[in-house]
This record gives structure tokens, sequence and C-alpha cells, in this order.
């Protein structure tokens, strides 16, 4: 794991001193292209007070008047050497100067778009999703069932994403690109500068995720993205994937506002997080044997009402029936209408460990029906 985090630090040095350079470059660029025209003004209105006489103020006029094309006629160069020097400084260096103008643009979009592609383009972004870190198996195929189900909630629906990420480092691929407004930023959670980079202080929900859905190790990885997180000053709701559970509180004090344990097979779990905030602690206790379950009892109902079956159950604290098998076609059938009579051949009962029951006492319930 040092290794690991000894690999981001380098990674991350490497983009800003890349960044750095690129400033650098785009600066000397701009200061060269400045320097030509400064020279070019210098020498014309110095050969057009040699060649023709001119003061500094007439020679300076005619220079500006000739940049610009405006060409009023009023002062103009008479001789052939003065001809000659507007010429070769104000024609041939002024398509030298735009060929350089023209040259520098078109790098500079050329760069800009592989930057983009790569990751490391500050796309400024505000009221975003931010996705920190990847999961280690199958990253491309989770976020793209997991930004499906935030585009799935009215509450995000229209909400872009942007993923802080080292393993899309080829650039989005086309599963994330489809889905639109979808941007990611090379970097690392546990790396400040790339979590200011992509715009963390700014965002509407931040989600951190873990590298391993296994290897409770990498709970202290998100310890320290959350504690960076908290020293930028986000504001927006924070989820944190959690292994430990014994690291929830820790995650809570760190600024997470919701911890919820890794299920890669049910991102939706994470939207849910931000739009009904404590449906994720139901369904962790659903998916785990800690608290409750579903039970399947096989029983005999012949045109009772779903209402009653739900009540005669929560009544005698057997649990909560949530679905049925039909007696006709075998089909599950999860919460009816109340009203709804039913013929059943089993029963699938949402019940605790402490209410355990056995086919036999949830048709003793449902004997009064």
């Amino acid at each position: 794991m040092i290794l690991g985090w000894w690999q981001k630090f380098v990674r991350g040095s490497r983009e800003r001193r890349w960044k750095v350079r690129t400033e650098q470059k785009l600066g000397k660029s701009l200061a060269q292209t400045g320097a030509y025209l400064l020279a070019i003004f210098v020498l014309h209105t110095a050969a057009m007070m040699v060649f023709e006489g001119m003061s500094m103020g007439d020679g300076l006029w005619l220079t500006l008047t000739t940049v610009t094309t405006v060409g009023y006629g009023d002062v103009s160069a008479a001789s052939f050497a003065g001809r000659a020097a507007t010429v070769a400084l104000m024609y041939f260096g002024g398509i030298f100067v735009l060929a350089k103008i023209a040259g520098d643009y078109f790098e500079f979009r050329s760069e800009r778009r592989e930057r983009m592609a790569r990751g490391q383009w500050e796309w400024n972004m505000q009221d975003h999703i931010l996705i920190v870190n990847s999961p280690d198996e199958d990253p491309e195929e989770y976020f793209a069932r997991l930004i499906r189900q935030f585009r799935a909630s009215e509450m995000f629906a229209d909400t872009p994403v942007q993923i802080l990420t080292l393993q899309l480092g080829d650039g989005l691929p086309p599963s994330l690109t489809e889905l639109g407004n979808v941007v990611h930023y090379h970097g690392s959670g546990s790396n400040s500068p790339a979590l200011e980079s992509a715009g963390a202080a700014k965002a509407r929900a931040v989600v951190v995720l873990s590298e391993s859905d296994h290897n409770p190790r990498f709970d202290a990885v998100t310890f320290d993205t959350l504690h960076r997180l908290r020293e930028i000053g986000v504001k927006a709701p924070i989820l944190a994937e959690c292994l430990r559970d014994s690291n929830r509180r820790r995650f809570k004090d760190a600024g997470a506002d919701i911890v919820i344990r890794p299920m890669r097979a049910y991102p939706g779990m994470v939207v849910r997080g931000f739009v009904a905030p404590g449906v994720e602690q139901v369904f962790e206790e659903l998916f785990s044997s800690d608290g409750g379950e579903y039970r399947r009892f096989d029983v005999q109902i012949n045109g009772s009402r779903w209402a009653d079956v739900v009540a005669a159950l929560i009544e005698k604290n057997l649990g909560v029936a949530v679905a049925f098998e039909d007696a006709g076609d075998g089909e599950i059938h999860v919460t009816p209408n109340a009203d709804d009579n039913i013929k059943a051949t089993a029963l699938f009962v949402l019940a605790s460990d402490a209410n355990a029951a056995d086919s036999q006492e949830i048709s003793s319930a449902l004997t009064a029906l």
C-alpha cells in the first residue's frame, strides 16, 4: 500500500510539472509574438524617419495605419527605400507574425484536445457529481452503471459528472462518453491539488469509492481522501465506501455524511444514499446476515385480502409479508395492492433472527382469515 501511495504521489508531481511547463511554454510564445510586433513597429517607424524624413509621430502613425489596414493616405512612403522597408517589415513581417499566431493557436487547440482526452484538463466545473477513485475490477462498467443510476433519478438527471481516477489514462471509453456530460481528470483522491483541479469544493455531491471491495486496508486511503476534502473546504454531501464497520465512526468524524459498504453489483445504493438518506442503511441490513432477512414460508392461502395477511403477521410479531407465490401460475408478486384477494402457495416475509418462525407458525397466524 505504501508503494501505491508513492506511485500516486509521483504521478501527481509529474502532472503538476507538465502543467507548469505548458503554462511556461504558452507564456514564452506570447512573449515572443509581442517582441516580434514591437520590433516591427520600432524598425518601421525608424525606417520612415530615415528614408522619408518623417517625424517620430508621423512614422508611428503610418506604422499603425498600415498594421490595422486603415490606410488614411494622409501619410505614406514615397521613396523606393521607404516602400521597400514597408513591404519587408510590414507585409512579410506581418505575415510571419500572423502565421506564428495561427500556429500557436492550432497547437494550443491540439494540445487542449490531447489534455482533455488524457484527463489533464481542468474543466472548472461546479454543481457537478464528483466520483473519486475507482474500483480495481471493471471500473468502466461500474462507472457506466453508476452514472446511469444517477441519470435515472430526478434529483441528478441533468447533473454533469466528473471522475477523478488514475485508471482512465487513455481517455474515457465510448460507454461513458455516450452518456453525455461526463468528463474525467487523471489523478488520485490522495492528492489535494488533483481534488482541487476536479472542482471538489464546487461539487454538488462527492462520492469516494474504495479501490477494493474486499481489502479493508483501503479504508486508510478513503480516510486520507476524506481528510483532504475537509481541508479543501467541501460543503457538498460526501458519500464514502467503508469495508470495516469499526471505521464508520471515523469516516463520519472525518467529514463523510453517508457511509456504506461497497456493493459493486448494486450501484444504485450510492444514488439512494443522496436521494433518500437512510435508505442505504435499510438495504445494507437486508443484504447482510446481521439484521432482518427475507424468508420463504410454504403456506396455503385461498382468497384472503393482502392487507389482512400483512396485519396478521405483524400482530403476531412474525415479520412483514412483502411478496407471495401465486397458486395459479407460480409467479412471484411483490407488494400487491392492499385490497387484492390472493391465492398463494408461499409467502416471502421480512423477519429478524429475534422473531424467527417456521411455516406452521405462519399458517397458524393466518387461520383466522
